[in-house]
């Protein structure tokens, strides 16, 4: 397997966690300390893991099922950091109500512990097109 496959499967692995809602495969896939970063669509920055990690909870706990599909992936390496940029269709159920969106991600890994683990999501949704 190549350095990109290993990070692409890691982008797989996160989009998994997302639509398992499992906040412990969350765990699996995130660099679980104070270097992590996340922006939600139309959010505010979140730094660290307790922090990003509630967020995701409130998300799972919100929705009864999610769908993502990445799709136009791009994937970079320089020594041992990576990013991922993708077109996220997202289709979530909430409530008995179905909401589809779209929206632009980078996903930015790093090399630790003999494996990839996300450091940075940034989600941005796509208005009109």
């Amino acid at each position: 397997m190549t350095e990109a496959d290993q990070v692409i499967e890691a982008n797989l692995k996160f989009y998994f966690a997302l639509e398992s809602l499992d906040i412990d495969l969350m765990d699996e896939v995130w660099a679980t300390d104070a270097s992590a970063s996340c922006i939600h669509p139309g959010r505010r920055r979140l730094d660290g893991w307790d922090a990003i990690r509630s967020t995701w909870e409130r998300i799972f706990k919100a929705a009864s099922s999610m769908r993502v599909d990445p799709g136009d992936v791009r994937v970079e390496i320089r020594g041992t950091v990576a990013w991922v940029t993708c077109m996220e269709n997202i289709t979530t159920d909430s409530g008995g109500q179905t909401i589809r969106t779209r929206a632009f991600a980078t996903n930015v890994f790093v090399f630790e512990d003999e494996r990839w683990l996300l450091v940075l999501h940034h989600a941005s949704m796509i208005v009109g097109t």
